[in-house]
């Protein structure tokens, strides 16, 4: 498995892993596009409100330069993506950390891979829940992802709801090493039940992490989606990085991950236990 740097620019280096000089499509860039359109790159992008909506949200947010916020081409409400931005076009489609956001991933996945020219690749940033706050919630595995595609999922779960707010962790340091010291879950037992509670009656999406990934648990269902016939994409990229979050390109050229079943399963397993537990307070 290669490692990228990001001894420079996250954003340079992410885009050096393509070629970008086709049509591309980006989803969910939000304020900080991989492919932004003010570099003369040709995208179109697509989210869930346009670009004053957007402002407007990450207004009381110092951190966000919302500057970076560009035009937003396509409005998604939970449609399929395809019947958006149409079928075949793209040479490219870009989407960071937003995978683990929707309800029904081999879904997502079956909708980009309509949206991409015979030869086009998605290219997916995908958070590392070994070094985020998702660190206590276990990995997904291909029969949940399966599940919630038979079901036709577009809201998340009760279920995922409850665990998202339970067991999301502050970690210490918050750095961009494996967490190594101490940690507070910031929301209580009540909270994560009444959020079930709203996720289960609310009438249209709420948002949470639905799936939870390392970096060979992620390969292992994209390996098992391609080897079961349900997904035409396939591994062509796989890059793990030094903060909270790997690179994977998938294509219908891609010759898939070069480890198999078994040792995916324990590569898997083994970052299951890795890093060490932080201690939880007062211990």
């Amino acid at each position: 498995m290669q490692t990228l740097a990001y001894t420079g620019s996250r954003v340079e280096e992410i885009r050096g892993l393509f070629d970008a000089s086709g049509l591309c499509l980006e989803i969910g860039p939000s304020y900080n596009p991989i492919l932004p359109k003010a570099e003369g790159y040709a995208v179109e992008t697509i989210d869930y409100c346009d670009a004053a909506g957007l402002r407007a949200k990450y207004e009381s947010h110092p951190g966000v330069d919302r500057t970076k916020i560009e035009e937003v081409d396509h409005i998604w409400q939970g449609e399929p993506l395809s019947r958006i931005v149409g079928e075949g076009r793209f040479d490219v489609v870009v989407a960071s950390h937003v995978i683990e956001h929707t309800p029904d991933m081999l879904g997502f996945l079956l909708e980009c891979e309509k949206t991409l020219a015979p030869v086009g690749r998605l290219v997916l940033v995908v958070p590392d829940r070994r070094r985020c706050f998702d660190f206590f919630r276990p990995a997904s595995t291909t029969g949940s992802v399966l599940q919630a595609h038979f079901e036709g999922r577009t809201r998340h779960s009760a279920g995922s709801a409850f665990d998202f707010v339970a067991n999301y962790a502050n970690l210490e340091p918050a750095d961009s090493e494996a967490p190594t010291g101490r940690f507070t879950l910031p929301n209580s037992v009540a909270a994560a039940a009444k959020a079930a509670a709203r996720f289960r009656d609310a009438p249209g999406y709420e948002d949470c992490h639905a799936w939870v990934y390392t970096p060979s648990s992620f390969r292992l269902i994209a390996s098992d989606l391609a080897a079961a016939g349900l997904l035409g994409l396939r591994e062509e990229g796989f890059w793990e990085t030094p903060i909270f979050e790997f690179v994977t390109i998938l294509s219908r050229t891609g010759g898939g991950c070069p480890l198999d079943r078994p040792a995916l399963l324990a590569a898997a397993h083994r970052e299951a236990g890795e890093p060490a537990a932080p201690s939880p307070p007062g211990s």
